[in-house]
């Protein structure tokens, strides 16, 4: 692209101008004029509209010249930062969100670069990267082992981005502890309905009316993440996001009502949940007990567990009586030891990502 200052100069030598005499019509010194036309000074508006005066060519061509010739100046420029932020990609699950549908498929590394980039919401991989360390919840996990290995700051990072998009999306009302314990029955009472397409929506419906954004996130390989809370600042408004990890609704649902614990109890904390992991603070013990009593009432499970009978008709009969899925009681018992990790598993209902 041919620089303003290039066209300038030629426009001079044909219309016999010398840049002195140009300098003087202009009102500037002879050197700034040197400047504008060696690419070192920008034709402004104030002397485009003189240009158009004195050499009778439109102000407006003289803008147009400089505005495309200093967006192709910040395109070249941006193209040698790429160049150096591509060893960034492969820190990155690209292939997963393009499955999930959130970049497009390409090969181009700086391409990547720039999809990443948009989804991420920063300018270059540097910046984000000391965001991520300086946020506390995030620095805190990634130096989170879990006991299928470290926690990938990348993976997890992925993952929450994700979730962040998603919340954006969806409306709440302002959050009201009052309104989310009395509609406790209500979301206790999908557990008893196992088509994703029927209670997802209606717990989202649900948690929206008490304040809540819930999202469900597939797992990004290396995250070892089940699900998360947090706070949306400024408004009073928090957030569930959940992974699925392993696809039954026994841990969907405890996961889902653990997590709800924190919005009710913590005093606006964020947490994530992982497997075996931040079990040592009293809110992680807190919100499991929580969890499973509001599930599984303790005094009933009391009677039950005295009955001594673990069949597939007494585990029935038994979650009918307490209106909650057969799967989440077979969950219980085998969190309790009650029975094997092999036992009454076609019972609990599980779930697939579609592709």
């Amino acid at each position: 692209m041919t620089a303003p200052g290039e066209t300038l100069k030629e426009t001079l030598a044909n219309m016999d101008y010398t840049q002195v005499q140009l300098a003087e019509r202009l009102d500037i010194s002879y050197k700034h004029l040197s400047n504008i036309i060696n690419g070192k000074a920008v034709i402004t508006s104030e002397l485009a509209l003189k240009l158009d005066y004195i050499l009778d060519i439109p102000s407006s061509f003289w803008n147009s010249l400089e505005k495309n010739y200093q967006e192709y100046i910040e395109e070249k420029k941006q193209e040698e930062l790429l160049d150096g932020q591509v060893e960034w990609v492969s820190h990155f699950p690209y292939n997963e969100l393009v499955k999930l549908g959130y970049v497009p498929k390409i090969r181009d590394a700086k391409e990547k670069v720039k999809q990443l980039l948009k989804f991420f919401g920063y300018s270059s991989f540097e910046i984000m990267k000391k965001n991520m360390d300086s946020d506390e919840l995030l620095a805190g996990a990634f130096r989170l082992s879990v006991n299928q290995g470290e926690v990938n700051k990348y993976a997890l990072k992925t993952w929450v981005q994700i979730g962040d998009n998603e919340i954006r999306k969806i409306d709440t009302k302002d959050f009201s502890k009052e309104t989310a314990l009395k509609s406790i029955e209500e979301l206790r009472s999908l557990t008893l309905v196992t088509d994703p397409s029927i209670f997802i929506p209606r717990l989202k419906e649900v948690a929206s009316s008490f304040g809540v954004a819930v999202v469900l996130v597939p797992e990004i390989k290396g995250s070892k993440v089940c699900g998360l809370t947090r706070w949306l600042s400024p408004y009073p408004k928090a957030a569930i996001q959940l992974s699925l990890r392993y696809k039954q609704n026994d841990h969907l649902w405890f996961t889902f009502f653990h997590e709800l614990s924190h919005i009710l109890f913590h005093n606006k904390k964020p947490f994530y949940t992982f497997v075996k992991a931040y079990k040592e603070s009293e809110e992680e013990i807190f919100s499991d007990k929580w969890a499973a009593d509001t599930l599984i009432p303790p005094q009933k499970l009391s009677v039950f567990l005295r009955k001594g009978t673990f069949t597939y008709e007494s585990v029935r009969v038994f979650a009918d009586n307490i209106g909650i899925h057969p799967g989440i009681v077979v969950g219980r018992l085998q969190k309790e030891k009650v029975i094997g990790f092999d036992k009454l598993n076609s019972l609990k209902v599980r779930y697939k990502w579609n592709e």
